[in-house]
């Protein structure tokens, strides 16, 4: 009866905290994982079987969910939101279920586990998971590790497995399962046939040894760049003392979650290659660590296993193994948070003897603090707009927000707003192309063709053709040189486009305006019919094209 109580406060408590964000729109890189996928919009089972083109993340079971979501929905954020939020509680329910079954043995343990899984319930760190639809990858990936540690603890070890690997096609940051069994093992004082846990390695490794392969040998992104991730550019010692600094920001959001970011990027988080700045937090994890194997030795199972879970679940996100494909995010919080509440959940309990009034007063003043700054959070993720500003007065360092805010303010018409946001980003990372092609649109577009120009090219010339939007900037570029009625100039950069990427279409189209201008009819319409053969929709091709029919003399029949 008392299980069922709480299930239902853990329920009630997820909807009551979360509901306010059902409305909220597609945000950040729901654009690139959702509206902008075709392993959603129109997905195969072979597209959701391959990596990500943007982004080589291998997810077939997030991306069958969005592709699901999408296609009852009819593209529409509303259920998106929705099945976060029936994920974010059921995961709440299945954590509650797993500590009740690890801490069994504990005097109190039933107690705990419900104050663990309620902090987690609303902990506002929680809110990226929960409230970014993208987040879904974090839900999937913890439900299902819970459901295979339950099983695993039934004894029932082929679903634990199965879970397990639908975990791991969910994100692959649940590689962590093996120790996490371990230590959850440990905890409950029981331990399994070691060929138990050999099979979980093996799973392990052949899922490895199949990402690696697929994603093209090597693990993540094919880059990591200094602008998402500036320790993935440093020695690797440096970015381990580094990565050892930012993990203490974690600990501090989770005590005070007050300023909260959809990001953290360059230079919200300098970066320092000396010991004044790094060696006081790697002395700091030393005395953690030092506290938890006294744990170990000691046989304080509650605390290992808070401790073991914190470690296992930042183990592959932390930067520490190898480099991330962000310095930072809330998101990667959601696993390894249950440590975190465990810990805390466990020193509530201890004040039971002295006065229960004030326990139980304390967790519900700290529930409803909580969760009142995770309704608010829920407020910032309405829409782009309402995000980025929000992370611009959070993390003013970023760079990327920034820009991104200058960008939704050029959506919304408010170009003096977006300029001053452009000038900003720049001023945190002069060598920010992205940023400076967009501000070189936003000045050509409003008639200041020399500034817009000399920033266009900038940013073309500091670019790399690793930059997926060399294309874009390449013809940006040009379409502004032809503005201004430098065709040669022009000309010399669609030349080298075409040579160097001749599947562009906007490049040929382009350069069959310039043609076209000069008299030469025939090699217009030859690089206009190229354009629409690459891209039947291009409209400039298109009226080409017309404009080239019109002006044809026309044959008599006899």
């Amino acid at each position: 009866m008392k299980q069922r109580l709480y299930i239902g406060l853990l329920l009630a408590s997820v909807v009551l905290v979360y509901s306010n964000a059902l409305w909220n729109a597609f945000t950040m890189d729901d654009n690139l994982y959702i509206t902008g996928n075709p392993q959603v919009i129109a997905p195969t089972v072979r597209a959701l079987f391959t990596p990500n083109k943007a982004s080589n993340v291998f997810r077939p079971v997030t991306f069958a969910t969005f592709a699901a979501n999408w296609a009852a929905g009819r593209g529409q954020p509303f259920g998106f939101h929705l099945i976060n939020l029936f994920l974010h509680a059921s995961v709440t329910c299945l954590l509650y279920l797993l500590l009740q079954d690890l801490l069994a043995s504990s005097l109190q343990g039933n107690l705990v586990a419900f104050a663990a899984a309620s902090l987690f319930a609303v902990h506002p760190i929680h809110t990226e998971a929960v409230s970014s639809i993208v987040g879904r990858a974090e839900l999937l990936a913890a439900g299902f590790l819970f459901a295979a540690w339950i099983l695993h603890l039934q004894d029932r070890e082929i679903a634990a497995l199965a879970c397990f690997v639908l975990a791991l096609l969910s994100k692959e940051s649940a590689v962590v399962f093996l120790p996490l069994v371990l230590v959850g093992d440990y905890a409950r004082g029981k331990f399994e046939s070691v060929y138990r846990y050999v099979r979980v390695a093996g799973v392990t490794v052949l899922y490895l040894g199949f990402l690696w392969k697929i994603q093209g040998g090597h693990f993540g992104m094919d880059a990591v760049y200094k602008l998402d991730n500036p320790l993935a550019t440093i020695p690797p010692l440096w970015r381990i003392l580094n990565a050892l600094r930012v993990a203490w920001k974690y600990v501090g959001l989770q005590f005070y979650p007050a300023a909260l970011s959809c990001d953290y990027s360059f230079n919200q988080i300098p970066v320092h290659l000396d010991l004044r700045h790094t060696l006081p937090w790697a002395i700091a994890t030393l005395i953690a660590l030092g506290a938890w194997m006294w744990a170990v030795k000691k046989r304080r199972r509650g605390l290992v296993l808070a401790g073991g879970i914190y470690l296992a679940g930042f183990a592959t996100t932390a930067n520490i193994l190898m480099p991330a494909g962000t310095i930072m995010g809330e998101r990667l919080a959601y696993l390894p948070s249950v440590g975190f509440c465990l810990l805390i959940a466990m020193a509530w309990v201890g004040l039971q003897n002295r006065n229960r009034v004030l326990q139980f007063g304390l967790l519900a003043i700290v529930m409803a603090a909580l969760g009142v700054r995770s309704v608010v959070r829920n407020l910032d993720w309405k829409d782009d707009l309402t995000l980025y500003s929000a992370a611009v007065r959070a993390v003013p360092g970023s760079a990327k927000m920034h820009a991104d805010l200058a960008t939704e303010y050029v959506n919304s018409g408010q170009a003096e707003l977006a300029r001053k946001e452009f000038q900003a980003a720049l001023q945190i990372n002069p060598v920010y192309p992205d940023a400076m092609e967009a501000y070189g649109i936003l000045e050509a577009r409003a008639g200041n063709y020399q500034k817009g120009g000399r920033l266009l090219a900038d940013a073309l010339y500091m670019s790399g053709r690793n930059n997926p939007n060399y294309d874009y900037m390449a013809v940006n570029l040009a379409a502004v040189l032809m503005q201004t009625d430098q065709m040669d100039s022009a000309l010399d950069v669609l030349n080298r486009e075409i040579a160097e990427s001749p599947k562009y279409a906007r490049a040929w189209s382009n350069r069959a305006v310039i043609r076209y201008k000069r008299g030469e009819t025939t090699a217009a319409r030859i690089d206009a019919e190229t354009a629409l053969r690459l891209d039947p929709s291009n409209r400039q091709a298109q009226n080409l094209i017309a404009l080239l029919n019109a002006s044809a003399p026309s044959v008599s029949s006899r």
